[in-house]
């Protein structure tokens, strides 16, 4: 009597995308391989580092945690599959690093809101560093900024613009009018004050610090 095999939805993507990759001409097969392989062997070794540096650091700082009955295990089993699928895909040390303090928050938290952690563990993920940089700056920010005076070297004022736009719609941010200018071609979101909401403070304290 044979059991079925039943393939995850991740795995039957891998499939895939392997035999299109394998589809072109002259080199797809070695191609198929090459990402595989060099894919496989990243994603482990970034979950290697990602909690020997981990367990490193909470070693050296003496931080101890409570005990594992204290927590909702099927929330906080879930948090770590989802994290460890996002260390496995995140190529930066810095994103990883937050990845880590999203760790030790959620660890040090028993009674955390778990949809607020999975929002925040999914924002983490997919923020920019031109995000990152934006809620440090106002952070350290003794006032709202205009949306105007916030900067970047090789950085378009747009894309600043944009992202000012994200965060805002994570909650992170608020922005609002300080002045208008009416006629010529002025732009007047460049005019907006911006600062931090209280969610947004929650989840610099979670993730980024």
């Amino acid at each position: 009597m044979s059991a079925e095999i039943k393939l995850s939805l991740k795995e039957e993507q891998d499939i895939a995308i392997q035999a299109g990759l394998q589809l072109i001409p002259y080199i797809g097969g070695s191609l198929a391989t090459l990402y595989y392989g060099t894919k496989q062997e990243k994603r482990f070794k970034r979950l290697e580092s990602f909690y020997q540096e981990f367990s490193e650091y909470i070693s050296k700082s003496g931080h101890q945690f409570r005990g594992i009955d204290e927590f909702n295990k099927d929330e906080l089993v879930f948090l770590i599959e989802e994290l460890n699928e996002k260390v496995e895909r995140e190529h930066t040390e810095a994103k990883r690093d937050f990845l880590k303090q999203f760790l030790l928050s959620t660890l040090s938290q028993p009674k955390g809101n778990f949809d607020e952690q999975r929002f925040f563990l999914d924002a983490v993920s997919d923020m920019t560093f031109l995000e990152c940089d934006i809620l440090a700056l106002l952070r350290k920010a003794l006032d709202a900024l205009e949306v105007g005076s916030i900067r970047k070297d090789g950085v378009e004022q747009y894309a600043i613009v944009g992202a000012i736009g994200r965060l805002k719609g994570y909650g992170f941010i608020r922005t609002f009018t300080t002045g208008m200018s009416f006629g010529g071609r002025e732009d007047n979101s460049l005019r907006d004050g911006v600062e931090l909401t209280p969610f947004g403070k929650k989840f610099i304290a979670y993730c980024l610090n």
